[in-house]
């Protein structure tokens, strides 16, 4: 079967100002959450990508940060391929 990742942009509850976040899905199963990190981190983090939280084969730790969403969704597809490689995830 194959893979199929889809996204839904969320907004994420701070302490501060709430964050623009992603649900990252495979095949209809939540396997990600991702955020945008804003104001409440040095300017080096500023606008990039945090995984706020893995499920399945995404749980293991990821990188610090990713440079765009696009990089983040890659890291998932990654993630899903090596561990569900020869696996129906319908």
């Amino acid at each position: 079967m194959t893979l199929q990742l889809a996204s839904q942009a969320v907004r994420i509850a701070t302490f501060t100002e709430p964050e623009d976040g992603l649900l990252l899905f495979a095949n209809g199963r939540l396997v990600a959450i991702i955020s945008q990190l804003r104001n409440s981190v040095s300017d080096e983090l500023a606008g990039r990508w945090f995984l706020e939280a893995g499920f399945g084969p995404c749980a293991h730790r990821a990188p610090e940060a990713f440079d765009t969403a696009g990089d983040a969704e890659r890291w998932v597809r990654s993630c899903l391929e090596v561990e569900w490689a020869g696996l129906e995830v319908s």
